[in-house]
């Protein structure tokens, strides 16, 4: 994983249609129980692969609600467990679907410094122009 949504969220939807690898819950469905959405880490590839930036935050409306998580392998396995923050799937084998379990890809452009510490994968343009 590799993203996550935060409170700021506006619950538009948006995301929960874009991402191509179904990552996304909704507010409702959310494993921690919190009010809002959650990107499930053992699905999120942060579309790598897939699209040029994650597409959650390419369409989001609410600038700022999505930001940078660490990378969901092996490294940072313990970061994953905290069941306060994450709710991880089980496996038919009923193993814990951690980093450890299966390590998923993720963007090496973006350094760990700016990994799990609130930074937007989506940044606020400097000006906007009028179109027409």
């Amino acid at each position: 994983m590799s993203v996550i949504i935060n409170d700021t969220c506006i619950t538009c939807d948006a995301c929960l249609q874009q991402c191509p690898v179904n990552a996304i819950m909704d507010d409702l469905s959310n494993p921690t129980g919190k009010k809002q959405y959650y990107v499930q880490p053992e699905k999120c590839v942060e579309c790598v692969g897939i699209y040029d930036d994650p597409q959650c935050a390419a369409i989001c409306p609410s600038i700022g609600c999505i930001t940078w998580d660490l990378p969901f392998t092996q490294e940072f396995d313990e970061h994953f467990k905290n069941e306060t923050l994450y709710k991880l799937g089980i496996s038919k084998e009923g193993i814990v679907k951690s980093p450890s379990y299966k390590a998923k890809k993720y963007r090496t452009d973006i350094p760990l410094e700016k990994r799990g510490i609130g930074e937007l994968v989506q940044e606020e343009p400097e000006t906007l122009h009028e179109a027409g």
